[in-house]
């Protein structure tokens, strides 16, 4: 009965219970553990440790220690009334305390362990949306400016056909640059580690800006930057000559580089602060100011007599940039100080194995009193449980087998040498060794070593004259003392190996996720850069025998620009949190500007989170392909919901059969059925639509 409600309280979380659940399992275990000290005397408060352990367990405050104390006063008390000398009224003590904070700290380790693993789940989902902002970001960051770029020159190539041949060709020629620039880029969100040069970056900058009609000076004042420092600032000055050409109507910038007071410096200033400084506070600049956070550095935008002026600065020296600062998967390394739970793993490894020494050299007290023949056994268990604490934490069946056999004939020897001069044989010194051989050895055989030294202690004993009950107990205690240092000693390996596993896990989940970033962003972006590098290469083998075909490949060029640009906010926007909503109001900007007459029909309020995202995604996946594959003129979205479950139709009257087989599709596909939806495709004629149904979550589920 006291072994079970001892699991019970060990295993079931007991602070969970109920107040009086709780009471009637403390007093019902109180009853069992009290009650055999009428016929068995002092021998019965072995259970009292466990009773005090449960008190720690299911009494919650300040109360539990308190209880605590008056199981083991009670034992004191007990023994003093039974008149046992003060030895064993102290083995008594201490075993009773040591046994409950044992049972404690246990117990408590293995719902610490449970709760770490359970948090494995929420962990890797928080390094996912880590990646997905960060994805956001460098879209915004390192895109934007290229697309601001070629839609400029493309519309400035436009406005030079058919006149100005040369000079429209020039302009062709650096829109490709910067389409294949665009092209690398989208490799580097996908892969999440960029490297940028501050002087590419000022003289794409100058060249930008120089196009839009801009008086541009570039005062770069510096040597080499450490590559931290570098790539920051030259992400800093891309977004603030994107501003620059989005937001401004400047006639000059100035960019300047510097190094001064051991800081690195980039100041970005125009004449055009009216417009410019609206983009003070916004999206591009929330992100500046995280990139530079990262490095130790700030952002200062301000205004003064007509010009805007965004500074930002970063301290130098800098070293390596702290795990994450520059890709997600840089943090799921082992952090530089050890976690709390494995601290507290450790520190109760050593205590209970210290502990368990110093009960075994209280044990020996009143058969031996001798002061040299206890200094000796002192010694020779110090160096056992050092060695044992060394396996403990430093996990031996790493080690190379040599320093195995070592230890082990370490402790055998050890264990041994006491009896030499203790008179009795005893046993619980031995369990160390059985412990230790559970640790090294894998399979059956550890269970055979194990087991072999129960026998040698067994042996040792009848060979020493023992009666069969202390013959029984050294064996037991043998085995007994075995399994828990077996147990204490694998805990904070159990622990370490849930930390590994769960950085595992997250390192998959990152790169699960990167493969799909890559996917979207080739089939999102990459396609349309591929599409401006083609049309921009017919245009320039056009000129100059056919400028007007040539300057129609130009319009076409910075459609598909625009184009670009919308998916850019969309997928940025996206990664933030996918809504339906607002891939609705996407959407019907990509189709527009594709030349499709969009037609929206929803009926439904407000979604659960997860059925808002899954949709959100197929309907994005749903325009790529109108826009990529079909050739349609008008497209209609609805969603509505119908006997419990909720559905998205997609039609077109441009077919698009390859979107049939992509394998978008068939990714979203499976997503759906996981989530106990489904998805079809079919083209009818010249019609194709596109239907994604799920079940709707109740109420209680959304958010």
């Amino acid at each position: 009965m006291a072994l079970v409600l001892q699991i019970a309280h060990s295993t079931l979380a007991p602070l969970t219970w109920s107040v009086r659940t709780r009471v009637l399992t403390l007093v019902a275990q109180a009853a069992v553990t009290l009650l055999p000290f009428l016929w068995v005397g002092p021998l019965a408060g072995a259970l009292a440790g466990f009773l005090a352990g449960s008190l720690l367990l299911a009494v919650s405050g300040g109360w539990r220690w308190w209880l605590f104390g008056a199981v083991v006063l009670a034992v004191l008390l007990g023994q003093w009334v039974e008149g046992l000398s003060a030895i064993d009224i102290g083995y008594g003590v201490y075993f009773t305390a040591l046994t409950g904070l044992m049972i404690y700290a246990v117990s408590s380790l293995v719902v610490l362990v449970g709760l770490v693993h359970a948090t494995i789940g929420q962990m890797v989902a928080m390094v996912v949306a880590r990646e997905r902002l960060r994805v956001a970001r460098d879209l915004h960051d390192l895109l934007g400016f290229n697309v601001s770029a070629m839609m400029l020159k493309s519309e400035l190539a436009y406005r030079l056909l058919p006149m100005t041949l040369e000079r429209a060709r020039q302009e062709l020629g650096e829109v490709l640059q910067i389409a294949d620039r665009a092209l690398s880029d989208i490799r580097v969100v996908a892969g999440g580690d960029q490297r940028m040069s501050m002087a590419i970056e000022a003289e794409a900058a100058r060249t930008a800006l120089t196009c839009a009609g801009m008086r541009v000076t570039v005062e770069p004042g510096l040597s080499v930057l450490p590559e931290p420092v570098e790539s920051v600032l030259g992400v800093v000055l891309r977004e603030a000559a994107t501003n620059v050409l989005r937001h401004s109507k400047a006639e000059e910038c100035v960019i300047e580089v510097s190094v001064r007071d051991h800081e690195a410096r980039l100041s970005v200033r125009n004449d055009g602060v009216e417009a410019d400084s609206r983009s003070d506070g916004g999206f591009g600049l929330d992100n500046l100011i995280d990139r530079l956070a990262v490095v130790g550095g700030r952002l200062v935008a301000s205004t003064d007599e007509g010009w805007f002026r965004l500074e930002a600065t970063i301290p130098l020296p800098v070293g390596p940039l702290p795990p994450g600062a520059s890709s997600a998967d840089r943090s799921l390394g082992e952090p530089a100080a050890v976690p709390w739970h494995r601290r507290v793993a450790r520190a109760f490894t050593v205590l209970v194995l210290a502990g368990y020494g110093l009960l075994m050299v209280i044990n020996v007290l009143p058969g031996d009193p001798n002061v040299l023949h206890l200094l000796g056994l002192g010694l020779c268990l110090a160096a056992v449980v050092g060695l044992q604490v060394l396996q403990a934490l430093r996990y031996p069946y790493r080690w190379p087998r040599w320093s195995q056999a070592a230890v082990l004939v370490a402790q055998a020897v050890l264990s041994a040498l006491p009896l030499l001069w203790i008179e009795m044989p005893w046993g619980s010194m031995g369990g160390f060794l059985a412990g230790s051989l559970l640790l090294v050895f894998g399979g059956v055989w550890r269970w055979v070593s194990y087991g072999l030294v129960g026998v040698a202690v067994l042996l040792t004993s009848v060979a020493y004259g023992a009666t069969v009950e202390q013959v029984a107990y050294l064996t037991i205690s043998t085995l007994l003392t075995g399994l828990v240092v077996y147990g204490v000693s694998s805990l904070s390996g159990l622990v370490q190996q849930i930390d590994q596993a769960r950085v595992k896990l997250a390192g998959e989940a990152v790169t699960q996720e990167r493969l799909e970033v890559a996917e979207q962003l080739r089939t999102r972006l990459g396609e349309l850069f591929s599409a401006i590098l083609f049309r921009g290469r017919t245009a320039i083998r056009l000129l100059p025998d056919a400028p007007e075909q040539a300057r129609a490949e130009v319009a076409e060029m910075l459609g598909i620009a625009r184009i670009a640009a919308s998916n850019i906010r969309t997928v940025a926007t996206g990664y933030r949190h996918m809504s339906l909503r607002a891939e609705l109001e996407s959407a019907a900007t990509v189709l527009d500007t594709a030349g499709v007459e969009v037609e929206i029909d929803i009926a439904e309020g407000e979604l659960a989170r997860e059925i808002d995202a899954l949709l959100a995604v197929v309907l994005r996946e749903a325009v790529t392909n109108i826009v990529r594959h079909s050739e349609a003129h008008t497209c209609l979205i609805s969603v509505r919901s119908e006997g419990g479950r909720l559905r998205l139709l997609v039609t077109n009257d441009g077919a698009s059969p390859r979107a049939k087989t992509g394998t978008s599709l068939e990714n979203l596909t499976e997503r759906l059925r996981a989530a106990g939806g489904d998805l079809t495709a079919a083209a009818t004629g010249d019609t194709f639509r596109l239907v994604a149904e799920l079940p709707i979550f109740p109420a209680a589920s959304r958010g």
